[in-house]
């Protein structure tokens, strides 16, 4: 095996290994650099095309380069003229045709690896201050280590979309006016939002086992004053095959909770969803 061949074989294991046991808001950041030490580059940065007036630095080392900005217009038309195609510099050409001139100032020999994502374009540039002999070895190496990155790009895009939706859905949730409690059928895995958390005595809202949701709405049940009543549509419950009841009135002693519960069934969870009003 190559040196060439081991270094690509040893990216690929060392994302792999980051992607189960890191945290994915740092993973493009890890696998830039890592392709930076292994190439032995001098500089190794993302440029994301966010708009059509922004080019914007990211994951950048050294890191002084983040955050810069550059018109997008230049890459666009390299990109477009090289058929997306990684584009390998021996030479850097002069300032005045180097569209990266921004973060490539004075370097011998560069790489610019489009990875093409969307709505947004990305790419990744390696470059050196010695010259470059870029070896057929070296090539496969890019290549392989391209396909990963583009991998591990979309990767990272769609976590931190589902993250987005889960912030934004949990917000919605705690601000409803009703107490919600869901409880997973797998035994490990519950959710009360913020007035159920209130409702049960609970330290607080988000995710909690359900063991203690359980018991805590058994706790909330037998403060009820018609428990016999209570237990009965309990019974029809949990034996109907619909597996869901609404308008179940629990008699407080300062209030009346009116309860419905819901099966939750899709191909990632199945439970049921607890609503007290």
């Amino acid at each position: 095996m190559s040196t060439w061949d081991r270094k690509a074989l040893n990216f690929i294991n060392q994302t792999s290994r980051w992607d189960k046991d890191k945290h994915i808001s740092s993973f493009l950041a890890f696998s830039i650099s890592l392709v930076k030490n292994l190439t032995e580059a001098n500089v190794a940065l993302q440029v994301e095309l966010e708009d059509e007036e922004t080019a914007k630095v990211k994951c950048a080392s050294p890191v002084h380069l983040n955050d810069i900005v550059m018109n997008p217009d230049p890459i666009r038309k390299l990109l477009y003229a090289q058929g997306f195609k990684t584009i390998y510099w021996r030479e850097i050409p002069p300032a005045k045709e180097n569209v990266f001139k921004e973060v490539l100032p004075a370097f011998s020999s560069a790489i610019i690896i489009p990875i093409n994502t969307t709505p947004n374009n990305s790419l990744l540039i390696l470059g050196w201050s010695e010259p470059q002999a870029f070896d057929p070895g070296f090539l496969e190496c890019i290549e392989t280590m391209r396909l990963r990155l583009k991998e591990i790009l979309l990767q990272s895009q769609q976590h931190l979309y589902f993250q987005r939706i889960a912030v934004r859905f949990s917000a919605i949730l705690h601000t409803i006016p009703h107490a919600l409690v869901f409880i997973n059928n797998d035994g490990f895995s519950g959710w009360v939002n913020q007035e159920g958390a209130a409702l049960l005595g609970l330290s607080g809202p988000g995710e909690q086992l359900p063991a203690i949701l359980s018991d805590a709405m058994t706790q909330l049940r037998n403060k009820a004053l018609n428990t016999a009543d209570i237990y009965k549509e309990a019974v029809l419950l949990f034996s109907s095959p619909e597996n869901s009841i609404s308008n179940w009135i629990w008699q407080m002693e300062h209030k009346t909770l009116q309860v419905s519960c819901l099966p939750v069934t899709t191909q990632q969870i199945s439970g049921r969803l607890w609503i007290f009003e």
